[in-house]
């Protein structure tokens, strides 16, 4: 059948290719005789008015052809052409031009996105490494193309770079290139943007490498190759992407590398693909990479491939083609340090070049000389959190020529208020970007809120029991969010060895600012106070559920218990925001089985802990909603009673002994008097009550913690937490149990258990013999020794605090000093005691009346309160 109509003739002509009709016919005659008796066809000739004469011969196919352009309508155009007879019907075609008549490297040309190129002209700053940076990684990838180790990498045919939005991803692979460029090698790139519609997409990006691979290697079998397939299929650019690349790339490099008798010494071929997550078609992200392997395979062809860790590229590196024939470069788990000190070197460089600019032209007032400083250079650095992008946004940001350097790094730094843009517009879209792409965004961004109460780090497991979400769906919600959130594996002792969870990271610093600033991240802003109540919720209704022995904070299982200790500060804070305590909330505190939750470790070393995280900030919570609503003081006074009962019994273990007993009776007056001060190690978030149990942890002995006392994190000094306070608020109390913990047999357990400490003490400080210690003068009215680590805080009512120089053990004249105090305060409130008087008097014939030893004051006190307790008793 006849093929070209006269509707073909009529479409060439309204799209302005007018072709002699005689060409055409000859064309459609040639193509018909082929498939018949091909019997010749001698000339055609046209007279002066433009109409067709055949001459000679007529084939059957070309009577064919005439009897279908009957003479009694005719086209004509201006130029001179005429077609006579025939019934024409005009259909208006809005589909591509035809390729019947394009020259293949037309075809090929046409397909290209030039905006794509590692040297496109579209863009004017390229991102690349900034000099002596990224120096190991470089080295790295350019090992693997010239093939450094020839025997370990002959079958890793790709390279997969892959981090963090922002870590440099672009740069490395532009820097890669200008390496390889600069040796001579060949190579062909394809730079990926979610932004420019021709690159965006997988459809021009093989023909793009063609073009490059057609111009690396001119007149050669390459060029041959790649022309002869478009000319065989024309529509070559609409088959698969592996048809593609086996036709344009691999087979066109396999003949000429055939011909080419050292092949064995070449490098190969070098393909760079960036951005490949910026292709919007996910499904084509995993049919370049799958396209590439299945057509690569026995060619002598490199693929680096830079991206973020999207889930579908993820998948296809794991996939079974794949797999065995790649190497992957994460920057995300690269040496923080080495990422730290290029970053501050990129800073201390452009911040050095804006200097001398803006020094340079400005008639005013020149920069400091010192200017931004090396502790803004630091802060910076930390802010940046190993992401280049976040020091490139400052750097262009502060580089304005119609703004001072200064002042515009202030902006950034929140000491002054903005200028016109905000200084991470450009982050802040990017961030944007990436969030809209999460399959459930509220479910995210509840997850994200988690994260952002930086408490004990949570595995996606306990993350879904908390939430209630399903097996797995935490990670299948951040997928598609690896450029900003790393999922990723924690192998520890504590965890399954064979199967270790899952824990998120957020990656950028800039990002959790992002999160909780509403003008920068509008729809996706987090609202931290409510979120906190919510989380305190949820983990409360966990909790529950752990009344067991097993059930152990240390463990994976008890993370959520630190929920609300973190965040004790976060809800006094909240508490004039909200209204009223959701009904949830003061349900699960009010139903909460504190009985049962804690009688399973009473006499553990796990007890204090939960003490600590669990009972102090529940107390904190208890107290937060009678206050948000006095008429919830029911839920108060409900759980308050239970816990009164455990404490109660657990206060009578400090009866046991003299050194459980002078814990008890120092911690119910500690602070209160220069004589029993609070005990401050050198870097503290805790304190002590006596010098007896100076440990970190905590002590067996010790099973209320009276002994190591944690900070109120509701204070900025020193204040009693809120557990601490009500265990002395007990002792205060009418009963027996308080009657005896605080009863004169206490004070003498505890003066005996000092006098025994002084014992083994005093020995230490007394010099040798023949030795003479120099002692200072003092008055009878001295109150005391003045001795520096010895401080009143007037805060708080007012407080006395001792600091000693190290966290486990005081120095011998630190315990002596204190020791003298504890007796000096103890002995007026003992009663008699045979024990107690032996010990009296044996202290002083031995020790008293000695003219030598420190601290000749509180020696003196002593002295006093020794005789007037013996004549007393």
């Amino acid at each position: 059948m006849i093929s070209c109509t006269a509707q073909q003739l009529l479409s060439l002509r309204t799209k302005g290719r007018r072709r002699r009709v005689r060409s055409c016919v000859r064309m459609e005659c040639e193509s018909v005789e082929s498939m018949h008796t091909k019997r010749r066809i001698k000339s055609s000739t046209r007279d002066g008015g433009g109409t067709i004469h055949e001459i000679g011969t007529v084939t059957t196919c070309r009577e064919q052809l005439l009897a279908m352009l009957p003479r009694s309508t005719m086209i004509s155009s201006d130029q001179g052409i005429l077609v006579s007879g025939g019934q024409f019907i005009q259909n208006n075609y809005h589909g591509p031009a035809s390729l019947g008549n394009k020259a293949p490297i037309e075809i090929l040309t046409e397909a290209v996105a030039p905006s794509a190129f590692h040297d496109s002209g579209a863009s004017f700053d390229k991102p690349k490494c900034h000099p002596r940076t990224r120096v190991k990684i470089l080295e790295d990838i350019l090992y693997w193309i010239i093939r450094e180790n020839k025997v370990a990498q002959a079958s890793i045919q790709f390279m997969w770079l892959n981090g963090a939005a922002g870590c440099g991803k672009s740069a490395i692979a532009q820097s890669t290139i200008e390496s390889c460029m600069e040796r001579g090698l060949r190579l062909a790139s394809f730079f990926f943007s979610r932004s420019d519609s021709t690159r965006n997409h997988a459809g021009s990006l093989v023909a793009t490498l063609a073009y490059q691979l057609y111009c690396a290697i001119p007149e050669t079998e390459v060029q041959t190759e790649i022309l002869s397939a478009i000319k065989k299929d024309p529509l070559i650019f609409k088959k698969t992407l592996q048809q593609q690349f086996t036709a344009l790339i691999t087979q066109p490099l396999r003949t000429h590398f055939s011909w080419d008798q050292y092949t064995q010494c070449r490098v190969p071929f070098l393909i760079v693909i960036d951005g490949l997550d910026e292709c919007t078609d996910r499904t084509a992200q995993k049919a370049v990479l799958l396209g590439l392997a299945e057509s690569m395979r026995d060619s002598n062809l490199l693929v680096f491939v830079a991206s973020r860790p999207e889930h579908e590229i993820k998948l296809s590196f794991g996939s079974k083609c794949l797999k065995d024939v790649y190497t992957s470069l994460s920057l995300d788990l690269e040496d923080g340090d080495d990422t730290d000190s290029d970053i501050r070197l990129y800073l201390f460089d452009r911040f050095a070049e804006i200097k001398d600019e803006f020094d340079s032209r400005t008639a005013g007032r020149k920069l400091d000389e010192d200017w931004p400083g090396n502790a803004i250079i630091e802060r910076l650095v930390r802010k940046s959190s190993r992401q280049f992008i976040y020091a490139a946004t400052v750097a262009r940001y502060v580089e304005s020529t119609r703004h001072r350097p200064d002042h515009r790094l202030d902006v950034v730094l929140n000491r002054r208020p903005e200028e016109g843009q905000h200084p991470f517009a450009e982050l802040d879209s990017l961030y944007s970007m990436i969030l809209r792409c999460a399959l459930d965004i509220e479910k995210v961004l509840h997850v994200l809120s988690l994260l952002l109460m930086d408490s004990f780090q949570l595995s996606c497991p306990i993350i879904e029991k908390l939430l209630s979400y399903g097996e797995g769906e935490v990670e299948t919600l951040f997928c598609d969010l690896g450029a900003l959130v790393q999922v990723y594996k924690v192998r520890e002792q504590i965890h399954d060895p064979a199967n270790p969870p899952l824990y998120l990271r957020i990656l950028h610093t800039s990002f959790r600012e992002y999160l909780l600033d509403d003008a920068r991240s509008k729809q996706f802003h987090i609202d931290m106070d409510h979120e906190i109540i919510k989380h305190v919720t949820h983990a409360l209704q966990y909790l529950a559920s752990c009344c067991t022995s097993s059930f152990h904070p240390y463990s994976d299982a008890g993370t959520p218990l630190y929920i609300l200790d973190r965040y004790q500060y976060q809800m006094g804070r909240c508490i004039a925001q909200i209204t009223t305590f959701p009904l949830e909330l003061r349900q699960s505190v009010h139903f909460f089985p504190l009985k049962e939750f804690l009688e399973p470790h009473i006499s553990t070393r796990t007890y204090p802990r939960l003490l600590e995280y669990f009972v102090s900030p529940f107390l904190q919570l208890l107290e937060a909603i009678v206050l948000n609503d006095p008429a919830s003081s029911y839920i108060q006074d409900h759980q308050l009673k239970i816990l009164r009962a455990a404490l109660e019994l657990q206060i009578q273990q400090y009866f046991n002994n003299d050194r459980q007993a002078s814990v008890l009776v120092l911690f119910y007056h500690l602070g209160s008097h220069r004589f029993v001060p609070i005990l401050e190690p050198p870097h503290y978030s805790y304190s002590h009550s006596t010098p007896f149990y100076l440990v970190r942890d905590y002590d067996e002995g010790d099973i209320l913690s009276l002994s190591r006392i944690w900070d109120d994190l509701t204070s900025v000094t020193f204040k009693d937490n809120i557990f601490h306070r009500y265990v002395r608020q007990l002792l205060r109390a009418p009963g027996r149990t308080a009657k005896y913990a605080l009863g004169l047999v206490m004070y003498e357990r505890t003066a005996l258990a000092c006098f025994k400490e002084l014992a083994t003490t005093v020995p230490l400080l007394l010099p040798p013999s023949g030795r003479d210690n120099a002692i200072s003068l003092v008055t009878n009215d001295a109150e005391d020794d003045i001795y520096p680590k010895l401080i009143f805080n007037s805060a708080n009512g007012g407080r006395w605090r001792f600091k000693y120089s190290r966290g486990s053990k005081l120095e011998n004249e630190e315990l002596y000093f204190l020791l003298l105090g504890y007796v000096i305060f103890l002995l007026p409130r003992c009663g008699r005691s045979d024990a107690l008087v032996t010990a009296c008097e044996e202290h002083r014939t031995s020790y008293m009346n000695q003219s030598v030893g420190p601290f000749p004051i509180r020696r003196r006190l002593l002295h006093q309160e020794i005789n007037e307790y013996l004549a007393r008793v």
